[in-house]
């Protein structure tokens, strides 16, 4: 009786202390979906800020706010105008913070020679836009990535990823000593890598700097990139100077699996308990190239051992992680939807840079999208994931054509409108116009269109005269269209609203709906 006794009272102290064991909550990747190359992240207080590749759509350079690293608020662009340098190629940008003010780093291609170079703009508000100050690198045949550090002796320094300083001499990472107020490079250049010693890997870019005990670190990404044949993978070196002698991790410290791919270019931040997450890009490898490369974070710890760092969830890019902190809970937004009755989603619009600035505005309810002199206006977003549906109610009182839009460049879009007398799905494929199907319909009748994607790739689209009943737009043999054309080297689509025609030309949008499958 005493042992049954004691049994049982071990048996409820077990299962008491297993019930009062916290749940653990996890976050699933991306914590930023849908195109979002090159992130650069700080920490402010206790807030976070990112920022990404925009390539040639403007604004450039997005802008996202979090305080607990895996739920993210866009809030913003860097620029809401080009810079006066600048032509197009707006990539890596890299946020700083110091004394009050943010700073951000970034590349674009120079007007002119069209020579990649890294300028500088600073804000003392990140809400508002930044203030270009002109460019800070202009180094060989190009230079990109920037990243800023700051040493114990608090000094700082700039290094970044450069091209052609002399015939046959490699793709190195350099770097320098940087002003004070952060504005230019003082004293002689040095370089952070050493491939005669057998590195692995070539063509090292995205790195960031980080002290940690003895040694100085720099992770940094080497392998293709930016298309479906990419094999991107992040590895790192560490020596105990800036200037000493690097020495290379053999193996790469994380790299692709069967969800994520290609992973790489990202940026350290801390905690205030001084935890260290890394927010980096991979491709989805269903999605890939069509949505592009997203925003993936996963935390580096360093071996007690070895003093090398490693990541937590192990060598490949995490489906899911536990959440940095405890009490919070990541949240998916599967619908988004405007009404136009405010210009509450402006922040989010992009557009093609290489062409006018598509003029719009909002009008009871309604957005009015005006074509330009080059005879196209699209106005759109980057979709969060490649399953989903896109729809809108559109006016047809105009002639213009006007409707939804998958865009890749002006040289490469799929469309499905109406126009005064009917609809048509048509593509421009390396700039040439196909018409895929089309049908005759009453005069002036306002019409909801709908395309339903999968894998960021096949579309189906659907017509309807009240928004209830959908009718699908069949080409000839299929209702399927492959939209293998649209991806351009690095740069992902962009879905949304489109008209064609000059200035006089409009389109009038009741709303736009995107419904996302995660």
């Amino acid at each position: 009786m005493k042992n049954f006794t004691l049994l049982t009272i071990f048996c409820l102290v077990f299962f008491s202390a297993v019930q009062a064991q916290p749940d653990v909550e996890f976050y699933q990747n991306p914590v930023i979906a849908g195109d979002f190359p090159d992130p650069t992240v700080i920490r402010v207080g206790e807030t976070y800020y990112a920022a990404g590749t925009s390539s040639d759509f403007a604004p450039n350079y997005p802008l996202y706010e979090s305080t607990d690293l895996i739920n993210w608020k866009q809030i913003g662009h860097v620029f809401k105008e080009l810079p006066a340098w600048t032509s197009d190629s707006f990539w890596a940008p890299e946020l700083y913070y110091m004394n009050g003010t943010f700073y951000v780093y970034y590349t674009a291609k120079r007007k002119g020679d069209r020579v990649s170079c890294i300028g500088v703009a600073t804000t003392t508000d990140i809400h508002k836009g930044f203030t270009d100050h002109g460019i800070i690198i202009d180094w060989g045949e190009e230079a990109i990535d920037a990243f800023v550090f700051r040493d114990d002796d608090d000094k700082l320094y700039i290094s970044w990823k450069a091209y052609g300083l002399t015939k046959g001499r490699p793709i190195e990472l350099l770097c320098s000593e940087l002003s004070q107020d952060g504005m230019r490079l003082l004293g002689e250049h040095f370089t952070l890598t050493d491939h005669s010693k057998g590195w692995q890997g070539a063509g090292d870019e995205g790195q960031c700097l980080v002290k940690h005990g003895d040694y100085y670190y720099h992770l940094f990404s080497v392998g293709g990139c930016c298309d479906n044949r990419c094999d991107y993978r992040v590895m790192v070196a560490r020596a105990t100077s800036l200037r000493g002698d690097w020495e290379q991790y053999p193996e790469p410290i994380l790299q692709g699996g069967e969800t994520w791919r290609c992973t790489g270019h990202g940026t350290l931040v801390s905690t205030p308990d001084n935890r260290y997450f890394y927010l980096y890009h991979a491709y989805h490898a269903t999605d890939f190239e069509y949505i592009g490369r997203q925003g993936l974070l996963d935390e580096l710890i360093w071996d007690e051992q070895s003093g090398w760092p490693k990541f937590k969830q192990g060598t490949t890019a995490s489906v899911k992680a536990p959440v940095p902190f405890a009490g919070t809970s990541q949240k998916r937004q599967t619908m988004w939807t405007d009404d136009f009755e405010t210009d509450k989603s402006t922040k989010l619009w992009q557009w093609d840079l290489n062409l006018p600035k598509p003029s719009f505005k909002f009008d009871g309810g309604e957005l009015v999208l005006s074509g330009t002199n080059k005879g196209l206006a699209f106005l759109g977003m980057r979709p969060k994931v490649g399953n989903y549906t896109m729809s809108t109610e559109v006016s047809n009182e105009s002639d213009a054509t006007k409707g939804i839009c998958i865009y890749g460049n002006r040289e490469n879009y799929l469309a499905f409108a109406c126009h005064s007398t009917g609809l048509v799905l048509f593509q421009v494929a390396s700039g040439k116009r196909t018409e895929l199907a089309a049908i005759a319909t009453a005069r002036n009748k306002p019409f909801h269109l709908k395309a339903e994607v999968t894998n960021g790739r096949y579309y189906r689209f659907f017509w309807s005269e009240d928004g209830e009943l959908w009718v699908p737009f069949a080409l000839e043999d299929d209702f399927t269209v492959d939209g293998k054309f649209l991806p351009q080297w690095g740069v992902a689509q962009r879905a949304g609203l489109v008209v064609e025609g000059n200035e006089k030309a409009n389109g009038r949008f009741l709303e736009l709906k995107f419904d996302y499958r995660f």
